[in-house]
C-alpha cells in the first residue's frame, strides 16, 4: 500500500510527542518552533492542537505522550480572532 502524501517516516528515536515536535523543528527549521511552543514557558502553544489517535495530548501525557509505530498523529493550529465592537 502506498503511503499517503501527508505521512512522514520518523526515526526510531522518536518515542513521544515531544520527540516528534523536535524532529519536525529539525526538518522544517527553527522558525516553526514559535508556532509550536509558547515562547515564555516553552510549553505547547495554546493554539496548537496535537491529537494522537483522535485524543488531545493535553488530556493524555502532554509532550510525554508515548508514540507507537501505528499511531495516527494530527497537528493543527487554530487562531481565534476576538472581535471587539464599540459604539
Amino acid at each position: 500500500m502506498a503511503a499517503r502524501s501527508d505521512e512522514i517516516e520518523l526515526p526510531q528515536s522518536v518515542r513521544n510527542v515531544g520527540d516528534l515536535l523536535e524532529e519536525l523543528t529539525h526538518r522544517l527549521g527553527p522558525q516553526v518552533r514559535r508556532y509550536m511552543f509558547d515562547q515564555d514557558t516553552e510549553e505547547l502553544s495554546p493554539s496548537l492542537i496535537v491529537l494522537v489517535n483522535g485524543h488531545s495530548v493535553k488530556m493524555l501525557e502532554g509532550l510525554n505522550t508515548p508514540l507507537l509505530e501505528k499511531d495516527d498523529v494530527t497537528i493543527d493550529s487554530v487562531d481565534i480572532m476576538e472581535i471587539v465592537g464599540g459604539g
